[in-house]
């Protein structure tokens, strides 16, 4: 068995405003949204390879003691910056994160939580650099 990621489930503040973001930002296709039995909205979000069901929950807060942040694979870091910046969905001043072994951009959603756009420079570096002793 090799089991893959399939979707993605987290209570949102607000369910419009994370459909806008995950459309605008990461390119995801609406393919559900309504409102459950309980009246709370819900939506789900189509991305590469798996989705995100999103549901509004009364009293959301968001918490990051637990889950860090969602990192998704780009290709062009630096286009996408300009892109985001273009669109005013991101301060001007945030610059690409370059470290050793990627590129990075780390944003927030619209609760807060952190997302990490990671264009990979030698992932296989990065790995092996995990099981050296520094």
């Amino acid at each position: 068995m090799k089991p893959y990621i399939d979707h993605l489930n987290r209570y949102v503040s607000d369910v419009d405003k994370f459909i806008e973001f995950y459309r605008e930002v990461l390119g995801y296709e609406l393919i559900g949204k309504g409102k459950k039995e309980s009246g709370m909205n819900y939506a789900i979000l189509k991305g590469f390879n798996h989705e995100i069901f999103i549901s509004e929950r009364t009293g959301f807060k968001q918490k990051d003691e637990n889950f860090r942040h969602i990192g998704y694979s780009v290709e062009k870091a630096d286009e996408i910056l300009e892109e985001l910046k273009l669109k005013g969905l991101i301060d001007m001043d945030m610059q690409v994160v370059v470290k050793k072994y990627s590129r990075q951009l780390y944003i927030r959603d619209p609760d807060g939580f952190e997302i990490d756009l990671i264009q990979w420079t030698d992932k296989t570096g990065f790995y092996n650099s995990l099981s050296k002793d520094e």
